[in-house]
């Protein structure tokens, strides 16, 4: 119950994200992808930054770390052919959702691992049409394999 009526509230968000990132564009350039994901990176290293010391995880017994996306953008990143030195030039977001409390760490996680599931759709047109795999550059919306 509580799923469905989620998708039905976001569901205009969601369309707006995708037509804003053409991640399944079949134009979409390898250079253009990894500008894509310099945004991600700017936006989920303060992310996580804020998330890793949120004290709701020893609250409810949950283990964050093994959640974080940032290895993984850095990892694609290098591999794209950024510089680990670049990666510390990029902007960073200032404007993040409050995570003052269970319910918005929540619901930040939620929307976290939910891209996460929609990435699988991602991974496979980036290995169709650019020829990148979790391993060349596309660990990041591969998510966890197999275990996502």
């Amino acid at each position: 119950m509580i799923l469905k009526r989620l998708r039905h509230e976001t569901s205009e968000r969601h369309a707006a994200l995708e037509q804003r990132l053409p991640l399944v564009d079949p134009q979409l350039s390898r250079e253009g992808y990894r500008e894509i994901l310099e945004g991600f990176y700017g936006y989920y290293l303060p992310l996580e930054a804020r998330l890793n010391v949120s004290p709701v995880w020893a609250e409810i017994g949950f283990d964050f770390a093994e959640r974080r996306k940032v290895p993984r953008l850095e990892k694609d990143l290098v591999v794209l052919g950024s510089a680990e030195s670049e990666l510390a030039r990029l902007p960073r977001c200032a404007e993040l959702p409050p995570l003052d409390s269970i319910p918005r760490v929540l619901g930040c996680l939620y929307v976290v691992e939910g891209a996460t599931l929609g990435g699988q759709v991602i991974t496979r047109h980036l290995q169709a049409n650019l020829g990148i795999t979790p391993e060349t550059g596309g660990a990041f919306f591969a998510g966890y394999g197999a275990e996502t």
